[in-house]
């Protein structure tokens, strides 16, 4: 970056009450009892706060936008670049420069220590005299750039330059590879003394050495360093410097400079900025958005002429669309804001529409002035943002089935747009052209996204969930939201059914929850299986659960329960006990929510079910919801399940067991800290019926597991004690009434006889 803005006082005032918000929503965010303070990256869910969320025109990236101002480089590198980074220098205690680390990795482990004996000297003239003594131990190359390196650290321009002119002057094959690196240290160098001196030649000599090492690159020179692009911004500085009237005291170190706003130069300069930007160099991309800044503060009578430059125009409509958020503040318009508005009064449009119409009525909708985005959108090519801001505009009118068509519409030409950028993204490629080509997908995400969340408003919810499907991954909690709450389950099963097969994936045997990378049909379709699974459909719902792991939980679950079911006595108890542990265990990974009120999604290490507001609903979505809520609608609801299964299980077991005891501890023990009155049920339920265990006093902290074993004795042993009692219960009522029969009979007999 070779410039910084020269600011008007109002922009300065601007820039630091934006600082005082923003460093006040800092300091209060340390202090909020609400803040989610770590954890992973929450997404924002387009169905909360939806009348919102459909009005807001997401900023576009910066750099992003730069595209169109760059122009393809004149050179194709012959080497990749190497790597971005600074070495930290133990001995010193610094970092070392880029330079100093590239050296590292390129010269042997013999000439690196020479080089760095030589560069740790204290001055230009120890160093001289230590490679005095070196002989031919380094390339003479090698050695001068040394020498000159160290002259150029203490400030000596007329010695180091002596050494890098040298090292241009040798033969190529014994430039070892110093020759780009000495043209760009003599450009700085003139650069560098321009600032003191009002010879004009410092420039022009500064923009040969420039020109002569792109040349030499052009030529197939290598160049890991990129010193070739980080040219192209020290010429576009030479452009808005060249001419300036020179301050006889300033100091070298100053940059401090004004900037010669000629309209021609600062067209060039803009684009070679733009062009350094796109391929790869943040340098570009900082000088571009100082530039832009710089024009913000102009007077707008001073600005007015510079607007007729066409890249004077995309640059700033580029600054204005990554700047949106700062366009106004609870409803009112910004210092930024207004200056947008009173600079769009002279903005020329002649011939604009057919290429940044569609921008300019985005940067309009931004600041509230509807009449004229619609005006400019009139004007624009068709494109996916027209489309986009058409509906956005229908939803201001409350007219939603046109906002639906505009949708559709935005939705066909993205895709389109982000294939074509995505499949020219390639290794080769740079990494800001991998970054549009994201940022692009992104949009069309957002759009399909929007584009769902106004079905999920008019009532269409399959549709709904079709396009939220569509934006991927970013609205996941979206699609959870409308799959899990608002689709019937029988709704759901034929969507998923007909839209969302499985996709192969290898499941890694142990991974962070929260790295997931599982594709999302195979999320949708476990989502699914755990709903059919809550809702008591044994049979189907392990299809759904793609992760085989938790295919044989599933399976294990509903095999439990059927065994339950179907059985009797100890054998249905530990039926139930097995189901019991499986819900209580793997209830999350099993049964659980994706949203509320388990959060699966973060495995129920987070409740966000007070951080997100509900919208206001229709009834129609309100009664879907209410037939759809978890029961008991309480967070980790399958706690709850587990402990009502292990209360069943002793519905089987004998009473008087250990195993009786034990099912009603591990029941309390799992609701005791969430539902008091419902552990107090479990807890008389024992005290009522069953016997006297040591660890009784802890219950439901202290339980052991059930002894089925034991339940079995025991029940054979009351079996026993029952027939026992019934035998002395009816002993002497049997022996009497054997003897009164006997008698009766008796007597019977006898009046027979008599009457023979």
């Amino acid at each position: 970056m070779r410039h910084k803005p020269t600011s008007s006082s109002t922009m300065a005032k601007s820039n630091r009450a934006f600082m005082l918000k923003k460093t006040t929503l800092i300091c209060l965010s340390l202090f909020s009892p609400m803040l989610l303070a770590c954890g992973p990256d929450f997404p924002l869910q387009l169905t909360q706060d939806r009348q919102s969320n459909l009005s807001y025109l997401p900023q576009t990236s910066f750099s992003q936008q730069l595209t169109a101002l760059a122009k393809p480089l004149p050179w194709q590198y012959q080497d990749a670049p190497a790597a971005q980074e600074y070495l930290w220098d133990e001995v010193h205690s610094r970092y070392l420069s880029q330079t100093r680390a590239f050296e590292n990795s390129e010269l042997s482990e013999a000439h690196l220590i020479l080089v760095n004996t030589l560069r740790d000297a204290t001055g230009p003239i120890e160093a001289e005299q230590m490679a005095a003594k070196l002989d031919k131990d380094l390339p003479q190359a090698l050695t001068w750039y040394t020498l000159g390196a160290v002259a150029f650290e203490a400030q000596d321009y007329d010695r180091a330059s002596n050494y890098f002119s040298k090292i241009i002057k040798l033969p190529e094959s014994e430039r070892a590879s110093r020759s780009l690196w000495a043209l760009y240290s003599l450009s700085r160098i003139e650069l560098i003394l321009s600032k003191t001196s009002a010879d004009p030649e410092h420039f022009n000599r500064a923009n040969a050495y420039l020109t002569q090492l792109q040349a030499e690159v052009t030529q197939g020179a290598a160049d890991p360093l990129r010193l070739s692009l980080a040219s192209l911004g020290e010429q576009a500085y030479i452009l808005l410097h060249q001419g300036l009237p020179q301050i006889a005291n300033q100091s070298a170190d100053d940059t401090e400079l004004q900037m010669m706003l000629n309209p021609d130069a600062l067209n060039k300069a803009i684009e070679l900025y733009a062009t350094q930007s796109v391929q790869g160099d943040s340098g570009g991309y900082d000088s571009l958005l100082m530039l832009s800044r710089t024009l913000m503060g102009k007077d707008i009578a001073e600005l007015k002429p510079l607007l007729q430059q066409t890249s004077v125009q995309q640059l700033l409509i580029a600054y204005w669309q990554s700047s949106t958020n700062e366009f106004a503040y609870d409803g009112q318009l910004s210092e930024m804001g207004s200056k947008v508005a009173e600079i769009l009064k002279v903005f020329p449009t002649d011939g604009l529409q057919l290429n940044h119409g569609d921008k300019l009525a985005a940067i309009y909708y931004q600041l509230g002035d509807y009449a004229s985005a619609e005006r400019l959108l009139t004007l624009a090519k068709p494109s996916g943002l027209t489309w986009w801001l058409t509906a956005k505009l229908m939803l201001q009118k409350g007219d939603q089935a046109e906002a639906a068509k505009a949708y559709a519409q935005a939705a066909r030409h993205f895709p389109k747009q982000s294939n074509e950028a995505l499949a020219t993204v390639d290794a080769k490629e740079t990494q800001q052209q991998a970054i549009n080509a994201d940022e692009d997908k992104a949009t069309y995400c957002r759009i399909r996204a929007e584009q769902g969340v106004l079905s999920l408003e008019r009532g269409e919810y399959v549709d709904a969930l079709n396009h939220l499907l569509a934006s991927g991954d970013e609205y996941w909690q979206d699609i959870a939201y409308v799959a899990e709450r608002v689709l019937t389950t029988a709704e759901l099963k034929l969507f998923v059914d007909e839209h969302v097969p499985l996709i192969a994936f290898e499941y890694p045997k142990d991974s962070d929850w929260y790295d997931n990378i599982e594709p999302i049909n195979n999320r949708l379709r476990y989502l699914l299986g755990r709903r059919l699974l809550r809702e008591g459909a044994i049979a189907e719902a392990p299809t759904y659960f793609p992760n085989p792991n938790l295919n044989a939980s599933a399976l294990a679950y509903g095999t439990e329960l059927n065994a339950a079911k179907n059985a009797t006595g100890i054998d249905s108890a530990k039926a139930y006990w097995a189901a019991a542990e499986l819900a209580r265990h793997q209830g999350m990974e099993i049964l659980g929510f994706e949203l509320a009120p388990d959060y699966a999604i973060y495995q129920g290490v987070f409740d966000l079910s007070d951080w997100n507001e509900p919208s206001k609903l229709a009834e129609k979505e309100q009664l879907r919801l209410s037939a759809s809520q978890a029961v008991p609608d309480k967070r980790f609801h399958y706690r709850y399940t587990a402990a009502e299964l292990a209360n069943k299980a002793s519905d089987h077991v004998p009473q008087n067991s250990q195993a009786y005891a034990a099912l009603l501890c591990q029941a309390t023990g799992w609701v005791l800290y969430r539902d008091q009155e419902l552990a107090l049920r479990y807890y008389k339920k024992y005290v009522a019926n069953g016997p006297f265990v040591p660890w009784a006093e802890n219950f439901g902290m202290e339980c052991e597991a059930p002894d089925f074993d034991g339940a079995v004795k025991r029940a054979q042993a009351n079996e026993i004690a029952e027939w026992n009692a019934l035998y002395h219960k009816l002993k002497k009522p049997v022996v009497f009434g054997v003897l009164a029969i006997t008698g009766l009979l008796g007597v019977w007999w006898m009046r027979r006889r008599k009457t023979q």
